[in-house]
């Protein structure tokens, strides 16, 4: 009887042994993916205490250590996949406010119609790890005691907080996760709930002994304004940049100014996430004092932007239209657009446009027409701003096979080959934009402004060693290019910086049309000056962050 007893309490137990071991198993697997992938010490040592932390808190809320055990695999596994995905796609780590920024139907729309693959294959990775989990809590008898989860729920998450403190280079960075890609989506969790909290301040002086800035006033003018017309030119980089490229040297004339010269534009951005680019220029600000949350800033400054570019010429009588290749919804642009003073947002709907890989010729007519519009209702100057998509990636695919231009020569590399095709494209619709604006408007005076946003990923082979250096602010994986040219005027000279920032190109624009910058933006004119063309990686930063103090105590922007 005795021997009966013991055998049925040793078969009971087996269940829950082998449910522990199972546990131990896949907690193992989840660790083992971390030494795999984290390949600085404290970054794995950081990462390994918020993973079994996590697995912690699953088992105290649970009591099921298997289960808590496949959940913190399958979502350390998850990290993996996803960062890796937009780091390939995008050149940009996994942050913890993208499921909140990327999870809406515009976005995902627009992630199904450029990257099907990588949905099909995440949601492939979401069912099979749903099935996992529901068989690991229908089998796991493990009934662990809360004690112990609560005893690592309170050790783990000291031990990361201690190891946080390294002077280890432990900070997250956008571009250096290949090696770390857990520890840096674990690490961007404080901004994240800060953002929740109470939104992303602009990084700035604690105070500065100066005075706010006077507000926007009046914008008397002598003669009427030029018409301006200002064009972004998706993924478009200048390939003399890449003097082992093989290609033909026509191209070169079309990044030029009406001066005959190339003006270098530094970017904050590669291969990706145009929006940065577009709010450093908009709002004279360089996104990279956002910190972590960079890539989320129009969200953050929508409706605190007071003196943009847009403002700036809406308050000298223009008119605003934007040109949009995507959803009006599309990471909630429209909201910022409107809010920094575009009058009209023309999306790809309105635009009757089907495609986000539409040739900039479409956009261009549309625009055509809408000036047209405008000009037989109104005597007021025009502000249009044109985004295009022609450069756009991936170069997987010969775009437009009819249209007859020269790719690379012998030996270039596929990617960059067909990207120098559709740079060919680009030029001849941008030639055909000016002949049009020509034949059109023979009269009207109109300053022409085009800007590369950010680099093609297909530049990635051709960058020289120096340049690969991710963390580094100043490399040439971020010089692109600004031309102007005017029609029915002439071009004042331009700063010869090489390359000038982003930030400044709004205040380039404003005087390069002969209107008035407004107190703030003549400081930041002062500050072009002394930081010869640099903004973020300026020497004088303590005076770029004095500017800033100045802009939120004059309520330029809210940073609230």
């Amino acid at each position: 009887m005795q021997r009966d007893q013991a055998t049925e309490a040793l078969v009971g137990c087996l269940p829950r042994a082998i449910s522990i071991a199972a546990a131990c198993l896949i907690l193992s697997g989840a660790l083992g993916l971390l030494v795999a992938t984290e390949h600085a010490p404290p970054r794995l040592w950081f990462a390994a205490a918020v993973t079994i932390a996590i697995a912690a808190a699953l088992t105290f809320a649970t009591r099921r250590l298997m289960f808590a055990s496949a959940a913190t695999l399958v979502l350390v596994a998850g990290i993996l996949l996803v960062s890796r995905t937009k780091m390939s796609a995008m050149n940009l780590a996994l942050h913890s406010y993208d499921a909140f920024f990327y999870l809406n139907a515009p976005t995902l729309r627009f992630l199904w119609e450029s990257y099907p693959a990588y949905l099909v294959s995440a949601a492939a990775f979401v069912l099979c790890a749903a099935l996992v989990l529901a068989v690991c809590w229908r089998f796991d008898r493990s009934e662990c005691p809360r004690i112990l989860a609560i005893a690592a729920c309170v050790v783990m998450p000291a031990v990361a907080a201690w190891i946080e403190t390294w002077p280890s280079g432990l900070a997250f960075e956008f571009t250096d996760a290949r090696n770390a890609n857990v520890s840096s989506y674990y690490l961007t969790w404080p901004a994240t709930a800060e953002a929740f909290a109470r939104g992303q301040p602009l990084e700035a002086a604690a105070s500065t002994a100066l005075p706010p800035f006077a507000p926007l006033s009046g914008c008397a003018l002598p003669t009427a304004p030029p018409h301006i017309l200002l064009i972004h030119q998706e993924s478009l980089v200048q390939p003399s940049l890449f003097p082992q490229l093989d290609y033909d040297r026509v191209l070169d004339r079309f990044f030029l100014s009406d001066d005959g010269e190339l003006h270098p534009l530094r970017v904050e951005t590669y291969g990706g996430v145009s929006w940065v680019t577009d709010f450093s220029l908009m709002a004279g600000i360089s996104s990279r004092f956002f910190g972590s949350l960079r890539t989320f800033v129009q969200v953050f400054t929508t409706g605190k932007l007071t003196e943009t570019l847009p403002q700036s010429l809406k308050n000298c009588g223009y008119r605003n239209m934007l040109f949009f290749p995507f959803d009006a919804h599309f990471l909630s642009h429209d909201k910022f657009y409107k809010s920094i003073g575009f009058d009209e947002v023309f999306d790809r709907r309105a635009q009757g446009i089907t495609t986000i890989h539409e040739r900039d010729r479409v956009y261009f007519e549309n625009a055509l027409f809408a000036i047209d519009r405008h000009l037989r209702a109104s005597g007021a100057p025009f502000f249009v701003y044109v985004q295009t998509m022609t450069a756009h990636g991936p170069y997987s695919f010969k775009y437009l096979p009819g249209e007859d231009v020269a790719g690379g020569g012998p030996g270039t590399p596929s990617a960059m080959s067909e990207y120098l095709r559709r740079a060919a494209i680009v030029q001849r619709d941008g030639e055909w934009l000016i002949e049009q604006l020509k034949r059109r408007f023979p009269t009207q005076r109109i300053l022409i402004i085009r800007f590369g946003d950010h680099h093609p990923t297909a530049t990635s082979e051709l960058l020289p060693s120096e340049a690969k250096d991710e963390r580094s602010t100043t490399s040439s994986r971020f010089t692109t290019f600004y031309a102007i040219k005017g029609h029915n005027l002439v071009v004042p000279p331009l700063p010869a910086y090489d390359p000038i920032d982003v930030s400044y190109l709004g205040n380039i624009i404003l005087e390069a049309a002969g209107l008035p910058l407004s107190e703030a933006q003549r400081r930041r004119k002062e500050l072009m000056a002394a930081c010869a063309g640099n903004y973020f990686s300026c020497a004088r930063r303590d005076e770029i962050l004095a500017f800033h103090r100045r802009l939120i105590q004059s309520n330029v922007i809210r940073a609230d």
